[in-house]
Order: C-alpha cells, then structure tokens, then sequence
C-alpha cells in the first residue's frame, strides 16, 4: 500500500469519527434540554414562586342612597300616616318613653317637629343583633334628608341632601283646547303653565288664548337619584298669538334679574293684568253702554267681571296703599287701591276682607286682599274688577300697563350675547345639542 494511499484513508475514518462525536454531542444538548424543561414543570406545580403576592379577595359591601351599609342592617321602609308625630313614630319602632323624649328635645332645635307631614318617607335601620332601631331617615321632600343615628347611647342628628342634576329641556306645541293640554311633558305640566303664564301675564291676557296660538319654551328640570324632583327656571320662551309674537328671555346681572324682550324691555309689568293666581272666566266685559241686569236699563260696566268661584282670593295687581275697604251699598264689599300718580284699581263684591286690610295700609303685588262673594247689588258670585287712570275708567284687558326696569346700557352686551345663545338653543330640537349647549347658558 503505498504512503499516499495510506493518508487518505487515515484522514477518511478521522472524518467519520469526528462526525460521529458532533452527533453524539448534538443528542446529548437534546437529552439534557428535555431533562430541563421536565424539571422546570414538575418544579412550577410544586413549588411557588417567591415573588408571588397573595390573592386578597375583598368583601362586597352594599350602601345605599343614604350612603348607609345596609349589610349591618334589617331595613324597613314607610310613610307618615295622618296625625303621626315623631313620638308616635319612634314609638311605632319600639324606643322607650324616656328615649323618645330625649330625641324630641334635641330634634326641635334642628328642625320643624310641626313638619311632618302624611305622605312623607321615611326609613328605620334595626340592628341584626338584637333588632333594636339603630337609625332613622326621614324625608320631608325629595331633596333633603334628616338621618337620627344612636350609637352607644348617644344620638346624632344631622341634616343632609341628594346629589341634584340639573337638565336643559325644550318643548313645543300648538294650542288646540288649552296651554295645559298643550305642553307635552307631563312631569312639569302643571308648573310650566304657572310660570310661563306668570312671565307673560303683563302683556297677555291667557284667557283669550285660542286654537293655532304655538309656543317654545327652554327650562330647567333638577333629578335627584336619576328621578325627576321639581322645576328649575324657564330661560326663554316664544308665544305666537293672535299674529303677534312675544318672547321672554331670563337675564341675571347684577342686581339685575328677572324677564325681558327681545328689546331689553322688562316683561314684568308694575301691575298685574288680572287678580287672580290662575285664569277665572269673565262673565262680563268692560262695556260704556252694557245693559243692566238687576236695574234693566242701559248704564255703564266701567270694569269686568270674573266668574270666579266662591271665597276665591283676590290679589292685589301691583304695590300700593289702600285707599277704601268697607262695604259699599251696591258695590258691596269694596277695595281700592292706588298704585301710582296714574294708576287706580277697585275690587267689588267680595264676601270678606283678608286680614290686615283696611284703610291707609300699604300692599304688594300678588297680596291677598280679598275673597270672592256676592255682597251689594249681583245676580251671583263675582268679583268686579276696574281700573282707573288719571282718574278715568279704562278697560282692564286691554290698557298699556307701565313697565318695570329695563336693562341698563352698561348691560346690553351682555343682555344681546345671552339672547343670541338662548335663540340658538330655542331653535335645537335634537336634545344632544341642547346639552351640548347647556356650558354656553351659564350666568
């Protein structure tokens, strides 16, 4: 065999065994990684990590609107029956005598024991122990809340209120029967009326409104709980009637707060248009040759007369003095009160005087100053209603009553930024813009 020969083969079988020793290698780094992984996962169910926190699991607690926990508690709800005090309440949830009037005692100088009131909620905490009354809610409206808390023998009281929301809303409407049937929100219905009547009552008379007449009105609604709770303010309003159109915007500024038009020009007249708190139906007009009924013959009907029911009261129409209240032969029961240098106003018939009214005193507007009769010379209930200026009898309904303030040119800007925005807001229908909106009408 020759040298060469030699080394080839020599250098062949060194190959083959180098290879083999990378294989066996190779199979020994996968014998021992699979031995690893194998330990690893025996070791992680076994044995736990030394950094690992503890899982706390927290104990659910339920409160509710009082922010009382009502785990701690047997809970019963109720509401105040007639002729129920605070004693005959703690009484019905089993304190003694003695406690009871230990409660009265501090209670009165916190709040109204005359206030309680049938209707009214009220809720008692007992104790899971030994069932005794540990707390007492009790609410006089919706808002506010007074919570009595014995613990240890002693008794808290304190008084406290919801949380309010307040929400921006607007409605519309065509009158068809009446503003009432015509507003839409059933919530606020009633008050709406009140006001938006109240607002415009100097320069409306609402007991001609009619068919076709529309109306925007842009207010204020307050939520306790997610429940409506009362009525805020109204913001703005628009009344078409008989082709004239009569705006409303709520302006504060200042000392400065109350109505005006579009103008700047006060709504709220010095004198009422008519003196009643609602509408009273009119059974006869002002008319300078109305036949009369009782006498039967032709003679002046210097006022109007309101159908108004029995002891119904009679408001003053604006500040003054009373200048007669006594009874006066065919007027029968009479006030007249002077409100200015111009202005006169006379109330007939009524069945009696309200307390305090007599000759010489001062009234205000919106006073009650009388009840509705039939004293002197009727064929039925009314009050007769007139109005004097300069001493001469003018019709009540359609007279050009004086206005109060104004806004001022120091606040026309202001009054014209606040107009613009609450137009844009009278106009929105969709109520995600009108929230949007809200941030804009803050004073």
């Amino acid at each position: 065999m020759s040298t060469n020969h030699f080394i080839l083969k020599l250098k062949t079988k060194q190959r083959r065994l180098l290879n083999m020793k990378k294989a066996l290698l190779v199979l020994l780094v996968l014998l021992i990684t699979v031995q690893c992984r194998q330990n690893n996962t025996k070791t992680t169910k076994t044995t736990p990590k030394r950094n690992a926190q503890p899982v706390v699991q927290t104990a659910s607690l339920s409160y509710d609107n009082f922010g009382i926990n009502t785990d701690k508690y047997h809970i019963r709800n109720y509401r105040i029956k007639k002729n129920q005090s605070l004693y005959v309440l703690l009484k019905k949830l089993g304190l003694s005598p003695k406690k009871i009037l230990a409660t009265s005692r501090k209670a009165k100088k916190i709040i109204n024991l005359q206030s309680f009131r049938p209707g009214q909620k009220y809720r008692a905490y007992f104790s899971k122990k030994n069932k005794k009354l540990k707390k007492l809610i009790w609410e006089p409206n919706g808002l506010i809340f007074v919570t009595f808390s014995w613990n240890n023998g002693k008794l808290q009281i304190s008084r406290a209120a919801h949380v309010e929301n307040e929400k921006l809303k607007r409605i519309s409407g065509t009158i068809h029967a009446s503003l009432y049937n015509a507003i839409s929100d059933q919530q606020a219905r009633a008050q709406l009326v009140k006001i938006f009547s109240n607002i415009l009552a100097w320069q409306v008379d609402f007991t001609t409104l009619r068919k076709g007449d529309t109306f925007k009105i842009l207010y204020e609604k307050n939520y306790v709980g997610g429940q409506y709770y009362d009525l805020g303010k109204i913001l703005a309003l628009k009344l078409n009637h008989k082709g004239k159109t009569y705006y409303a915007y709520h302006f504060h500024k200042g000392k400065l707060n109350g109505y005006f038009d579009k103008h700047g020009n006060s709504v709220q007249k010095s004198m009422l248009k008519t003196p009643f708190k609602y509408d009273e139906r009119i059974s006869s007009r002002f008319n300078p040759h109305r036949f009369n009924p009782v006498l039967h013959r032709y003679m002046p009907h210097n006022g109007v007369d309101f159908a108004a029911p029995y002891g119904t009261p009679v408001l003053s129409v604006g500040n003054g003095r009373v200048l007669e209240a006594h009874y006066g032969g065919p007027a029968g029961n009479i006030v007249k009160i002077r409100h200015n240098s111009t202005f006169t106003t006379v109330y007939m018939h009524l069945c009696r005087f309200a307390h305090g009214i007599h000759r010489g005193v001062h009234v205000k507007q919106g006073q009650v100053i009388g009840y509705v009769g039939h004293t002197g010379r009727v064929t039925g209930t009314n009050l007769h209603y007139g109005v004097y200026k300069n001493g001469k009898p003018v019709n009540p309904m359609t007279v050009n009553l004086p206005s109060a303030k104004s806004i001022p040119k120091k606040y026309m800007s202001s009054f014209k930024e606040v107009r613009a925005r609450l137009n844009q807001t009278l106009s929105v229908k969709n109520q995600n813009n009108i929230d949007s909106l809200r941030a804009s009408l803050a004073p």
